[in-house]
Formats: C-alpha cells, sequence, structure tokens
C-alpha cells in the first residue's frame, strides 16, 4: 500500500493524520509505503491563519504567512534530501516546535532542530535556499493538482502492486486507511473501478475514485 498524504506543516488535524499514518505502518511492520507531501495553496494559508486567531482577509498576514509556510516547506525539503526518515523526524520536531512549544519560526530554530534531527547542518543550510528545493516544491504542487487535491489532510493511496488502484480520501482518518489495508488482501482480486466502488459506497461517503 502507498499513501500520499498532503499536508499543511502548521495545521493540527495535519499532525494527527500523520501520527495515524505512522501509527498504522507500525502495526502492519512496514507493509505501508507513505510520504507527507506538503501542500501551499490559498486554503493552506486560510486555515493557517484561522488556526492562529488571526484576520485570514488582512493580505499583509496572508503575505506573511505564506513566506512562513514556504520556508518551512523548503527546510523539510532540505532535510528530506539526506533521507525520508530524518526528513519526517525534522517536520514532527519542527511541528512540536511551534504548535507545541508555541516557539515562533526562524531560521536559527530550523537549523537547531536539524541538529536534533542528526542532518548535516552545513548541507541543510545550503539546501533549503537551493534550486533544488525549490524545483522538489513545485513538483510536489504538481502532483496535488494532478491528483485533484486542494486541501490538506487528504490522501490519495495505491496498491502498491497494482498501481491502477487509486482512492483519494478527502477527510483523512486511520480507521479509513485501516480498513483498506486489513480488506485490501481480500478485496484486490477485483478491478479497479468494483475496488473503488466497494470503498465508495461501503467504507466511506468522503471517499472518490480518481
Amino acid at each position: 500500500m502507498e499513501v500520499y498524504l498532503f499536508i499543511n506543516p502548521l495545521g493540527t488535524q495535519c499532525v494527527r493524520c500523520e501520527h495515524d499514518v505512522l501509527k498504522l505502518d507500525s502495526t502492519l511492520d512496514g507493509n505501508v509505503q507513505y510520504q507527507f507531501i506538503p501542500l501551499l495553496n490559498m486554503q493552506t494559508i486560510t486555515n493557517t491563519l484561522d488556526a492562529y486567531g488571526l484576520n485570514s482577509r488582512d493580505l499583509q498576514l496572508r503575505n506573511n504567512a505564506s513566506d512562513t509556510l514556504f520556508q518551512i516547506i523548503m527546510d523539510y525539503k532540505a532535510a528530506l534530501f539526506q533521507g525520508r526518515k530524518r526528513g519526517r523526524a525534522f517536520l514532527l520536531q519542527m511541528q512540536w516546535r511551534l504548535m507545541h512549544e508555541q516557539r515562533e519560526y526562524s531560521a536559527e530554530l530550523a537549523q537547531e532542530i536539524a541538529q536534533t534531527a542528526k542532518l548535516d547542518l552545513d548541507m541543510f543550510v545550503d539546501d533549503r535556499s537551493s534550486k533544488l528545493a525549490r524545483q522538489a516544491f513545485t513538483a510536489d504542487q504538481k502532483m496535488a493538482n494532478e491528483m485533484g487535491v486542494t486541501r490538506p489532510s487528504s490522501a490519495v493511496v495505491f496498491d502498491a502492486d497494482r498501481s491502477d488502484y487509486g482512492i483519494l480520501i478527502d477527510d483523512f482518518d486511520y480507521q479509513t486507511l485501516a480498513d483498506i489495508c486489513t480488506n485490501k488482501t481480500q478485496e484486490l482480486q477485483k478491478s479497479a473501478q468494483e475496488f473503488a466502488n466497494f470503498y465508495l459506497h461501503q467504507s466511506n461517503p468522503d471517499l472518490h475514485v480518481l
């Protein structure tokens, strides 16, 4: 099973979704391949400002939120260049510091977390403003567009053995993914359309066939 979870790095619901994926991966002994894909659009900016009780119609606040989200994403991409495991550790640490410890984002905080995640600090500093990180960011947004993802906390799930099986979950949660994974071995003998319709009608009304 391959899971692409699209996230707002500063979204509390997205943090819960990330932990749901990690929980399922642990339960299934690593049989879930997953990626956390940062999403930056009007919706994520609005959600971030609303979460912090700020006026989402204030243009200056929107620009500031957009700039901060973009740099956090660039930091995450730079961390991923040193391995997915370390990249995810960096992201989770960043989210903890910002949302639970209520630290203010800064380049110094990013470097502090990079050291905690055991990243090569010099490489991280270079990569967080690199052309390669920007290209990775652009590729993520293109992927979201191609998959029809417009809001965070959405996930696209594929059968790793049959890439034509794809389901978009608009409001991701642990139980929906667990149900898909649990029934996978019984149901994936069906055609791609039958498999998708099975979950569309019986598992979750918010599921849509890609």
